[in-house]
């Protein structure tokens, strides 16, 4: 009787445990949205940060000296502009070989018949 209880009992929780899950899921409601008030809805925005010049946005001049100083020993910096510089030579090279090309050969020969033949 007790080894009976022993493999019941576990399985009986599991069938308990998987029936319980076995439900449907509930209806999602959408949760409803703030509405903005209308001086953030209808005005766009008049500055666009992207075509403001660094030197104009930053007023303090030892700031402006620091970034031209970190500009200057940038070595990260460097490195891209070199590869630049290297993808734009080899695509000069590319186009170069689509280019049709003119060449001039010459040619001179002399042939020695040997004296026993």
């Amino acid at each position: 009787m007790n080894k009976i209880r022993i493999f019941l009992l576990p399985m009986v929780l599991g069938l308990l445990l998987a029936a319980s899950s076995c439900k449907t899921p509930q209806l999602a409601t959408a949760l409803q949205q703030p509405s903005l008030p209308d001086a953030f809805s209808k005005s766009p925005d008049t500055v666009n940060t992207a075509n403001i010049k660094w030197r104009d946005y930053f007023k303090d001049p030892y700031l402006v000296q620091l970034i031209d100083t970190a500009l200057k020993n940038n070595q990260e910096l460097e490195i891209t502009l070199q590869e630049i510089e290297i993808a734009q030579n080899d695509i000069r090279v590319r186009k170069g070989k689509l280019m049709p090309t003119l060449g001039i050969k010459a040619g001179a020969g002399v042939e020695k018949v040997g004296r026993y033949t």
